[in-house]
């Protein structure tokens, strides 16, 4: 009886049991969601169970654009741009595409790991869904890329589709819409490329702000009018499209005087001739002031008749041309 003892070891109680089929079918219940039957890539274990990543269907590719990007129009009257795709697309060809399922094979019965080629490629429509959009849903700002560049593009098996990995643009062009003060905000106007001319899309209204105002103040008027042109960014930690950069009036101007200005005279009238390094300050061709240059006293530097022609330097503190040559009296 002792023999039979050691035979059968410990009790039935005190044995550890070994799951069944029904027992494991039942704890692959507790894994994640994500952990199914089939799925591939990197294991996560935890508390939950088993995670698994990169799910069979991921495909991967690289696309060539054979057009550019088209948004969607909402300049059409009468809601016409409703009908239209809200997310940019673009015709583009295929040159190559991963697929990560082990079972996709060649003929041959090895993996297949690419296809696809250059301009023999078969033409199809990718989208971009990382654009920005308004506040109606639609895509709107400038394209990211253009003809002829390339982009890697995910298979999205919900929408069925080629969708672009490329971030969008948040470099923008503006024109102001209302005159801006240093320091504060105005409206402006996304300024796209339309034809070879930059034209105002007053489709696209948004706020831009002068956090840099001190450095764009001193190449610029105190106020900067509308219609001036510059670049804005949009910053992460603000959320504000800020102004990188902003026309400015010219620089320097040549000027004939339109008054007599004397050794004791501190400003004249004064016409522009040209400018350069900005904008016209004279658009409306009423005339200047030019600033002249004191030396002790009630003296200043320069002296001429009407009709004497000088060189003018933007004053930022003054906001008006200063004198530094003109013509002998």
């Amino acid at each position: 009886m002792s023999t039979d003892r050691r035979r059968r070891g410990p009790s039935a109680a005190g044995r550890l049991r070994r799951p069944t089929a029904a027992a494991a079918h039942s704890g692959a219940k507790g894994l994640r969601r994500s952990g199914r039957a089939g799925a591939v890539g990197e294991a996560h274990y935890g508390a939950a169970g088993v995670s698994f990543l990169a799910p069979a269907e991921t495909r991967l590719a690289l696309f060539e654009l054979v057009t550019g990007l088209v948004y969607p129009d909402l300049s059409q009257p009468g809601g016409e741009h409703i009908t239209q795709e809200p997310t940019p697309w673009a015709s583009a060809r295929q040159l190559w595409c991963h697929h990560f399922h082990p079972q996709d094979q060649t003929p041959s019965g090895e993996p297949i790991k690419s296809y696809g080629g250059s301009g023999l490629g078969r033409q199809q429509v990718i989208y971009h869904p990382g654009a920005l959009h308004g506040r109606h849903g639609y895509a709107v700002g400038h394209p990211a890329v253009g003809a002829g560049q390339r982009v890697f593009c995910l298979w999205n098996r919900q929408s069925g589709r080629w969708e672009m990995l490329t971030p969008p643009l948040r470099l923008w062009r503006f024109e102001l819409k209302e005159d801006l003060a240093p320091g504060q905000s105005a409206a402006a106007y996304l300024l796209p490329l339309v034809d070879g001319q930059y034209q105002p899309d007053v489709h696209v209204e948004f706020t831009v702000h002068d956090a840099l105002s001190g450095m764009l103040r001193g190449r610029g008027p105190s106020q900067w009018r509308r219609g001036t042109r510059g670049y804005a960014r949009l910053m992460p930690d603000s959320g504000r499209w800020e102004i990188l950069a902003l026309e400015h009036l010219a620089r320097w101007v040549r000027f004939a005087l339109t008054e007599v200005l004397s050794f004791q005279s501190s400003s004249a009238a004064a016409e522009v001739l040209s400018y350069w390094d900005g904008y016209d300050p004279d658009p409306q061709q009423q005339g200047i002031v030019v600033l002249n240059c004191a030396t002790s006293g009630q003296q200043y530097l320069f002296a001429g008749q009407i009709g004497a022609v000088g060189l003018g330097c933007y004053d930022p503190q003054e906001d008006k041309y200063r004198i530094v040559q003109l013509e002998c009296p």
